[in-house]
């Protein structure tokens, strides 16, 4: 009986546990894996022993969450383990630490760095990821950033003395006779290299030399006869001011996902095509324009004005303005022409003087000349009695400045109308790697007549005419010595060419390419609060949010199919000058002008602050149908009140067979102290 009994006891025992263990067991909990997100860092050059300012972005993807609302900047050894930490980046939406927005997934951070000593240091960003009731510590991917050493006045004078007695030597080779002007050069590159300080001299035909100096620097020598662009050449009612918000406490809009994002299901909307040029804004680079006789920048404008699409948008930089902080931006136009002097398919020359005691030389040229992204050229213009007349020494910028660029080009053109710019290929490799899907340029040293030619062809087959880049190519040759051919880049995409479509319309791609913009247009995925009304990305142009101050607007061309019938727009109006400047001269607007073919305009849509309100029932002290966003949202001076999203639609009939632009502009009326922002979404041709 004690047996059964304890047999009994045990069963039971056995058969609680079993239920116990069935009814408490939880599936596994696995840690989070993966990435945190993209980390970028400003600058990627330092200077030792020198205080410099770090900024430091981290974009998380949606979904992802710090435990501790945080992340940290941490250098990494070669292997990617942890040194020491920089600093933390936060959230928070305070200037201090370099952050734009609250609670829009992108971490910030702004610290002030000493390192000691010359090299590389490694970057990452970490962070305390839970999922469930694990906790992992993930990372982003790692960051380089060069520290070069102190950059003294010495060694930029080697450069500049050994440059500046060249001139003298070169006039002493030419012996009064520019005909001389071969066998001068091949003298002058042979007095260089003997120079202290030299490491190596390359020829470019008669025009230019490069020049590598003992120390890491690199500089070169210009010089021309005739109009070549090898070398410097001459032929013949205000609302009285209150407190701002400041910039970085703005809702100025993010996109987390740039590039990256899914597109929507089901979409008839044709994102940007590989073979699309990317917008049709063109930068015009002219810095010798004053003493060229010929300048295709007059011709290129022309034939632009006279394009089928009237969607061409020009940046010209003439003379000094063509800096190199100017060039900083150059990704975002989809056609660049350089009609400047180039060397060697490995400098491009701006107009701007060297001159080492300007603050941006000291601030920001230094690092880039010892990193090789910019150089100093000697300008020569060789006279008809075989004198140097000396066009001072200017900035170059290299393949490692372009390379280097911000960004990505949105399948750009670029027409390098410099001297020999095929001759070596880095600058076409760097401009292709970066985006770009078409550089043209010459072998040799090119003459002003043929390359203004080239570019009025060019500029002609692809933007009038509608051809691609290949079918826009043609073999030609300079007629003048020394026979310079016009040529193609590696790896140029022979299919880029303009679309005559509607593409990128609901912004899905991720990118604002596809639109070509003016002032403040741009593709976030969020607005403070708000989100795209369909799919992931929205569009947004406004009057000049955060750091921005110029009124926006973007515009695409397209040809209106024979089936095509009616244009449908999404957007929604938000500003900050409801409710207290209704009735007032201050009335900020949205227009959607549709330009036809023969240049002129038609406005189907115009909307202000008046029209508005009256339209949403509101007045000064009366909010109707407008809904207030703030604090949720907030632009220069807070109080934004929205219309939330409208649709508009349009008859496109008339235009059946016609190219046409249309365009969608956010405009500011009185001044730009209270802002408005236009949101866009799925913009359809049916």
């Amino acid at each position: 009986m004690v047996f059964l009994v304890s047999l009994l006891l045990l069963v039971g025992t056995v058969y609680h546990g079993c239920s116990e263990d069935n009814s408490s067991t939880n599936p596994p909990v696995n840690p989070p894996t993966g990435s945190i997100g993209t980390l970028s860092v400003t600058p990627d050059i330092l200077t030792v022993n020198t205080p410099d300012t770090l900024f430091a972005r981290l974009t998380v993807p949606s979904g992802t969450y710090f435990t501790d609302s945080s992340a940290k900047l941490v250098k990494t050894d070669d292997n990617g383990n942890t040194i020491s930490e920089v600093g933390i980046m936060y959230d928070n939406g305070l200037i201090l630490n370099g952050d734009d927005i609250k609670g829009d997934n992108v971490y910030s951070g702004k610290f002030i760095v000493t390192e000691t000593s010359a090299g590389t240091i490694k970057l990452k960003a970490t962070g305390n990821v839970s999922s469930g009731t694990a906790t992992a510590t993930l990372s982003s991917q790692t960051v380089s950033v060069s520290v070069y050493g102190q950059l003294n006045s010495g060694q930029v004078n080697v450069v500049l003395s050994t440059q500046n007695n060249a001139k003298g030597q070169l006039v002493t080779y030419l012996g009064g006779n520019p005909n001389n002007i071969e066998t001068a050069v091949g003298q002058l590159k042979t007095w260089i290299e003997s120079q202290p300080g030299v490491a190596s001299v390359v020829r470019d035909g008669n025009t230019a030399l490069n020049i590598t100096y003992t120390n890491g620097l690199t500089g070169g020598m210009i010089m021309s006869v005739n109009e070549t662009r090898g070398g410097m050449s001459s032929d013949t009612g205000r609302r009285q001011a209150v407190v701002e918000i400041p910039a970085s406490r703005q809702t100025i809009g993010e996109n987390d996902f740039l590039g990256t994002g899914p597109g929507k299901g089901n979409t008839d909307n044709i994102l940007i095509d590989n073979n699309t040029v990317g917008n049709r804004s063109v930068l015009i680079v002219s810095p010798y324009e004053a003493v060229w006789v010929n300048n295709e920048r007059p011709v290129i404008i022309a034939r632009l004005q006279n394009a089928p699409c009237k969607n061409f948008t020009v940046k010209s930089l003439i003379n000094t303005e063509a800096t190199v902080t100017s060039l900083f931006d150059m990704t975002q136009y989809g056609y660049i022409v350089f009609a400047t002097h180039g060397s060697n398919g490995k400098a491009i020359l701006t107009g701007e003087r060297v001159d080492t005691n300007a603050t941006v030389y000291k601030e920001t040229y230094k690092a880039l000349l010892q990193a090789g992204r910019i150089s100093i050229f000697k300008n020569i213009k060789i006279t008809n009695t075989g004198t140097a007349e000396d066009r001072g020494d200017v900035w170059a910028i290299t393949n490692l400045f372009i390379s280097n660029l911000a960004g990505t080009f949105p399948n750009t053109i670029i027409l390098n109308n410099s001297c020999s710019s095929t001759k070596n290929p880095d600058l076409a490799n760097a401009f292709i790697g970066k985006g770009c899907k078409t550089y043209f340029g010459y072998d040799k040293t090119v003459n002003g007549a043929f390359a203004k030619m080239i570019a009025d062809s060019i500029t002609k087959r692809m933007a009038i005419t509608g051809l691609t880049s290949g079918q826009s190519y043609f073999v030609a040759a300079d007629p003048q010595n020394p026979n310079a051919n016009f040529q193609k880049g590696p790896g140029n995409n022979d299919d880029l060419k303009y679309s005559l479509s509607l593409e990128n319309s609901d912004f899905e791609s991720g990118k604002i390419d596809g639109w070509t913009k003016v002032g403040d247009g741009r593709v976030i995925n969020r607005l403070g609060t708000l989100g795209a009304d369909q799919g992931t990305f929205m569009g947004i142009i406004s009057t000049g949010l955060g750091f921005t101050t110029s009124s926006g607007s973007i515009s695409q061309c397209f040809t209106v199919a024979n089936n095509q019938s009616q244009l449908t727009v999404r957007w929604n109006f938000l500003s900050e000058e409801f409710l207290e400047y209704i009735h007032s001269q201050f009335q900020d607007y949205f227009r959607i002008v549709l330009r036809k073919q023969d240049g002129s305009e038609v406005t189907l849509l115009s909307k202000n602050i008046d029209q508005i309100a009256l339209q949403f029932g509101a007045d000064t002290n009366m909010v109707g149908q407008l809904v207030a966003v703030s604090p949720g949202i907030v632009f220069d001076q807070g109080g934004v009140f929205m219309t939330d999203w409208q649709t508009s639609t349009f008859d496109v009939t008339p235009y059946r067979g016609q190219t046409i632009v249309i365009e969608f502009i956010c405009g500011d009326v009185g001044d730009s102290i209270y802002d408005t922002a236009i949101l866009l979404d799925a913009i359809k041709v049916n």
